[in-house]
């Protein structure tokens, strides 16, 4: 049943903005079920139609919510080494995604390109240019980085970064297939922190070699 907004609503004060900081919030409570366009309107208090006023479509709403989610972002430092910057960014950025569940999937589906978004994109390139990578290069590893990234949340969201069921299931998968008994109790939790800075860190030391061995 689509609840009704709290009498005080004041309609006729829509905005961009504000439908944003509203569905925000409102998945932030309900989960991701409550991103639907009837819902969003339910708790402005106002006609579905009315937010394509200012959205094209429910998706371009969606990415709106997805940039705000990462407004409060803290940027790492401009004079931190680069592989502390790409380390800080990225963990940054999942932990914010992961902070609003109602847009982490969306967030995970398609990286926000709105003002919020394109400033961590800075950041990312310029960590990678400061590595030493040069222009082909550095437009590569941010897609890398970022598809990595969208991966780690979109995991998270499905598991919670949990010991589930499945994953017993692939820890007896291990032991039985390793002849030197591996210790599967290593193994981390499919979208855990541990698994996501332990991917992070071989990535950012991929980078560093390759930069290391590169011809002069």
């Amino acid at each position: 049943m689509v609840k009704s907004q709290p009498k005080g609503t004041v309609r006729g004060t829509l905005s961009p903005a504000s439908i944003a900081a509203s569905a925000l919030k409102l998945g932030d409570q309900e989960g991701p079920e409550a991103m639907a366009i009837r819902r969003i309107a339910a708790q402005l208090g106002c006609d579905p139609m009315a937010l394509y006023r200012h959205f094209a479509n429910r998706v371009a709403l969606l990415d709106a919510v997805a940039d705000l989610a990462l407004a409060d972002l803290a940027l790492p430092d401009d004079h931190d080494p680069w592989e502390d910057r790409l380390r800080s960014l990225l963990t940054e950025t999942r932990r914010a995604a992961l902070a609003h569940p109602g847009i982490a999937p969306h967030i995970a589906a398609r990286p926000p390109l709105g003002p919020h978004g394109l400033r961590i994109g800075r950041v990312l390139i310029e960590a990678l240019r400061q590595a030493g990578l040069d222009d082909r290069q550095t437009v590569a590893a941010s897609q890398v980085l970022i598809a990595y990234l969208s991966s780690a949340i979109a995991m998270a969201v499905a598991t919670q970064g949990r010991r589930d069921d499945r994953w017993s299931e692939a820890a007896q998968a291990v032991r039985d297939s390793s002849e030197h008994r591996l210790p599967a109790d290593a193994m981390p939790a499919v979208g855990s922190v541990d698994q996501f800075s332990f991917g992070l860190d071989l990535l950012i030391d991929g980078l560093r070699a390759r930069v290391r061995d590169r011809p002069r």
